[in-house]
């Protein structure tokens, strides 16, 4: 699970779906990731899970073994 991050801006966020989308899984894939640990936890902002572009940005860092 990769996904080129040049295009995130590490100020803003992403959708559950769009993550989902970027990474080509389902949402009920990135939930149960998270809920094991594996992938950053979103917030909740308007009722709707957002995962940070800093930390995604971190988790395909870590994944590609790049120093953070």
């Amino acid at each position: 699970m990769t996904k080129d991050d040049s295009e995130l801006n590490p100020n803003h966020y992403t959708t559950l779906a769009d993550a989902a989308k970027m990474y080509s899984v389902s949402t009920s894939t990135l939930r149960r990731y998270w809920q094991k640990g594996e992938f950053p936890e979103p917030i909740i902002l308007f009722s709707k899970n957002y995962f940070k572009n800093s930390d995604l940005i971190e988790f395909n860092k870590s994944i590609n073994n790049e120093p953070a």
